[in-house]
């Protein structure tokens, strides 16, 4: 992919045309019979390639990249000897890539453009990149845990398949800055990399969509900025909006929802009414816990669009969450107040006793004197009768 700024077009290379190994490879061979082998083209005089010196060509075993038998790597023909991409610049390649245990090419892309270390190829092939030379080609043997995984890409590479490359480090330029390109530019390699997040999230590859994510919204003003340029549409800040709208996605699905509300608040600081980052902004104070203010961001976007089913659906949870949430909060309030209630009869029931206890001990106390008295002859009522 070429940039249309005149300071970031790839330089065109001298030995332009791929060696016989990468054709072959591509299966390159309209000019040649059915029955032709790559081992007699390599012999025939009547050469289609351009001849490749034999001093460049050696006999090499792979390299354990990593140390774990997972990515090896066996040069076919040498580059350039000290000439390797950094992290971040911009490469041009090409590659042809297959099932180990099958010939049926799965991926094929001839000058394909990409920054090194953007996940924008699987994996395996983006650390070998790292240490191969410019003008040289290699054949890589790749894990499933660095090609496609256990889901494999349908309906070409199965479920944990092992993958062979056959790859050529065509040339390297410097790292794009994106203050440097015009909006245009930014648009395209902006889009260009959330595309290729959106493949990774729908991977369920959550790191490296957020990875690519971060990478695409450089182009776009970067995460807290406000992006003013002086052309007359905003693409470039809708764009943004939606970059930002996806990230939130990927951190709700990593439970990470502190980061998804900062995401989804970017947004809304910029455009208020959008409609998605408000429906996710309600489903991610749902999660916290905060139904009150999720069903309130949720009514917003019924406000905007009263048809969203989405939407509706987890309304209608929230606002069953809310019912049971009052529900307890009355039952609770019921209990507090039955304790109350209870202490506070205890008190005058004590008072009560005690009152009768009082009562009774008086007037059997009463009785005694009068008792007495009578037994005695000494009732002093009697002197009323006498009178």
């Amino acid at each position: 992919m070429e940039l249309e700024s005149k300071n970031n077009i790839i330089p065109p290379i001298e030995t332009s045309k791929m060696s016989a190994f990468i054709n072959a490879e591509q299966g390159d061979s309209s000019e040649l019979p059915i029955n032709h082998t790559i081992e007699n083209e390599c012999n025939t005089k009547d050469e289609i390639f351009e001849p490749v010196n034999e001093n460049e060509i050696k006999e090499e075993t792979y390299q354990d990249i990593l140390g774990s038998g997972d990515l090896l790597k066996k040069i076919i023909k040498h580059g350039i000897s000290d000439d390797r991409p950094m992290k971040g610049e911009q490469i041009l390649i090409n590659l042809v890539g297959r099932l180990e245990e099958k010939d049926d090419i799965i991926e094929e892309e001839k000058n394909l453009e990409i920054t090194l270390g953007d996940c924008e190829v699987i994996q395996g092939v983006d650390l070998a990149l790292s240490l191969m030379n410019v003008g040289e080609i290699a054949e890589l043997k790749i894990a499933s845990r660095f090609g496609y995984g256990d889901k494999g890409l349908e309906p070409m590479v199965p479920s944990g398949a092992k993958l062979l490359y056959t790859v050529e480090l065509i040339s390297i330029k410097p790292e794009i800055i994106p203050d440097d390109l015009t909006p245009d530019e930014r648009l395209r390699i902006g889009r260009k990399k959330k595309d290729k997040g959106n493949w990774w999230y729908a991977r369920n590859e959550n790191t490296m969509a957020l990875h690519v994510y971060r990478k695409a919204l450089q182009y776009f003003g970067g995460p807290g900025e406000t992006v003013v340029f002086d052309f007359k549409h905003d693409d470039i800040q809708n764009e943004r909006n939606k970059i930002l709208n996806n990230m939130a996605a990927v951190h709700m699905s990593m439970n990470s929802l502190d980061l998804a509300l900062q995401a989804l608040d970017t947004v809304l600081s910029i455009e208020p009414m959008n409609e998605k980052a408000i429906m996710r902004k309600g489903k991610v104070l749902a999660l916290k816990g905060q139904n009150m203010a999720a069903a309130q961001e949720l009514k917003k976007a019924l406000k905007i669009n009263s048809n969203n089913k989405t939407v509706q659906n987890i309304l209608s949870n929230v606002e069953a969450a809310l019912v049971k949430e009052r529900v307890q909060e009355r039952e609770l309030y019921k209990k507090m107040l039955g304790q109350k209630v209870d202490t506070e009869k205890s008190i005058p029931d004590n008072n009560k006793s005690n009152t009768t206890f009082i009562i009774s001990g008086l007037v059997a106390g009463l009785a005694v004197i009068c008792g007495y008295c009578y037994l005695n002859n000494n009732f002093p009522f009697t002197k009323f009768n006498t009178l």
